[in-house]
């Protein structure tokens, strides 16, 4: 995090925020939700079997200025078992939902007046390979570009869409790829160290973009007059 974000994100911490959290019943997701509660923000929360649901996107809240998608899947198997099968349900729960998300809420314009923060939880991975990881790790490099591209289309909206990949956070799905992977499990930060971060990165954006509102507002105040 730059100085900039860092101190925009201390300021404007207290600041309720109303943020959209996806797989909320997990390792990072859970811890997320948990933070931004205790900071006061408003949290609503949208699991995997959502996306399955008929409407259920339609019961998202409007006035987003924050999205985090923690949704994810890693399944370990080797060449001979990575079928197309398990390698389309990877990439469908690691980066297609994600756009699903995404385009819903532009579509429906579910995002606030000084628009949104999208952080999709992407990996290390999405750079770095491992044996047994070859669904998880093109569905996390996949996940980082689409981002790239969105934040690219969506700029002129004032959306920002951006991947965050850490190298290892202590989670369940950590904890039972981290073997095959050759990694130390002691390496892994908490993940509410991880959600910290995540929050402070939001919060900075969502300032940013208050500021950039207000002034905006300031400006077109000033030439009425």
């Amino acid at each position: 995090m730059s100085a900039l974000d860092a101190a925009l994100s201390k300021q404007y911490t207290s600041t309720p925020m109303r943020i959209l959290v996806t797989g909320s019943t997990g390792g990072i997701g859970s811890a997320v939700k948990a933070a931004a509660r205790a900071a006061g923000h408003e949290v609503a929360t949208f699991e995997r079997a959502d996306f399955a649901t008929p409407g259920a996107m339609d019961a998202i809240p409007g006035g987003l200025d924050a999205l985090v998608f923690a949704t994810g899947t890693c399944p370990v198997a080797p060449l001979s078992k990575t079928t197309p099968e398990l390698f389309a349900e990877t990439f469908r729960v690691n980066c297609a939902l994600f756009l699903d998300l995404v385009r819903h809420i532009v579509k429906t314009r579910k995002y606030s007046a000084a628009g949104m923060t999208a952080l999709a939880i992407s990996s290390v991975s999405a750079r770095e390979g491992w044996a047994g990881g070859a669904a998880y790790c093109a569905s996390k490099g996949a996940l980082s570009a689409l981002c790239r591209a969105l934040d690219a289309e969506l700029a002129t909206r004032h959306i920002h869409i951006e991947a965050l990949e850490p190298r290892y956070v202590k989670t369940r799905m950590f904890d039972e790829c981290a073997g095959r992977m050759g990694v130390d499990p002691s390496l892994a930060q908490a993940p509410e160290a991880f959600a910290r971060e995540i929050l402070a990165k939001a919060c900075a954006r969502g300032a940013a973009a208050s500021l950039r509102l207000q002034e905006e507002a300031g400006l077109a105040g000033g030439a009425a007059d």
